[in-house]
């Protein structure tokens, strides 16, 4: 099977700002002391004259969905979402667009647009009116509802996304019946996987809570445990990872979740890196940055898609996905081997 190319890519994740209204306080925009972390934030959005002129229309008329991941921003703090999805089903009618967001800002014409040009919604909503604010920070609970029912109400196909911490865990079974009394088509609760987690130092920590202005969150009492910590090393729960046998790390091939029999899929930053996937989008921090000896080479405003998708970024993640040296823990973890 071949690696991402543009004859076959059916999918982008696009970041399509790193703004965000919120201040989430686990966010990949905060550091561990809930320091905004410069350069990688506020600093950029796509914008429409980008998308046609560094993806096209030849690209964009084969794709099955784009997606706007909320990593490192919320896409409704882009100015031309609007427009940018309007030129997306301009080209490409069968296209799939679907949004991540907390679902906080704009007016409720956006919204009611958004739901007339067929825009799947996940609004990430974690609690009630007494909680939500709790870890989405900055974000007002009038104005949510305002928008999910200017949405809704037109006709958006929307999901409740409900992050479960200790403050909010016996609201669950409430805000399940809220959203279907708001009309959401499905309800889902996730955990974090950051109450055990490396900073882009590499650094791990392993907490129970932190302080966050005056009071603190608490990891919920019954938590997914995503990954353990044992013996020093971080040990997936999925025994992905085999301690006893550390060979299986660099021989087995990576079930690539970007790359599939019938998906090819691409993570495209705001300010133009383009990765395989947003594990490892995080390319001037993280992992990836071991690989990289030009980024000029992988972003968008530099490289056109076809030079960094053939370009030796890929062709080492490609390398590292089948086994060897190249490999990187987070295909590893996030992925899982066959």
């Amino acid at each position: 099977m071949s690696y991402i190319t543009t004859d076959n890519l059916t999918n982008i994740m696009a970041e399509m700002t790193d703004y965000c209204n919120a201040a989430c306080p686990m966010c990949n925009r905060f550091d561990w002391d809930l320091n905004l972390v410069k350069g990688v934030t506020n600093a950029h959005h796509t914008t429409l004259e980008f998308v046609k002129q560094r993806i096209g229309d030849e690209i964009i008329s084969r794709l099955k969905g784009w997606v706007c991941q909320g990593t490192y921003g919320d896409a409704v703090m882009n100015p031309e979402t609007i427009d940018i999805f309007k030129y997306l089903k301009e080209i490409n009618p069968n296209i799939n667009i679907s949004m991540i967001t907390n679902g906080g800002t704009r007016t409720t014409d956006f919204w009611k647009t958004l739901a007339e040009l067929d825009v799947n919604v996940t609004f990430s909503i974690d609690g009630l009116e007494s909680t939500n604010h709790l870890y989405r920070r900055n974000i007002k609970w009038t104005r949510l509802m305002d928008n999910v029912n200017a949405f809704i109400g037109n006709g958006g196909k929307a999901v409740w996304s409900f992050l479960v911490f200790k403050h909010n865990q016996n609201q669950i079974e409430d805000a399940e019946k809220l959203s279907k009394d708001l009309g959401f088509k499905d309800f889902q609760s996730a955990f974090s996987e950051r109450w055990q987690d490396f900073n882009s130092e590499g650094e791990y920590r392993d907490i129970t809570s932190f302080e966050v202005d005056d009071y603190v969150i608490e990891k919920p009492e019954q938590q997914k445990e995503d990954f353990i910590k044992t013996d020093g090393e971080l040990v997936s729960s999925k025994n992905v990872f085999q301690t006893e046998d550390k060979k299986d790390f660099y021989t087995r091939k990576i079930s690539c979740w970007a790359c599939q029999p019938t998906k090819r899929e691409i993570y495209l930053r705001a300010n133009g890196y383009v990765s395989p996937c947003c594990i490892l989008g995080d390319v001037e921090r993280n992992e990836p940055k071991q690989l990289i000896k030009n980024y000029k080479n992988i972003n968008l405003h530099h490289t056109d898609l076809k030079t960094i998708l053939e370009g030796k970024f890929f062709r080492d993640i490609s390398e590292g996905i089948n086994g060897g040296e190249k490999r990187l823990q987070g295909c590893y973890h996030a992925c899982g081997v066959k």
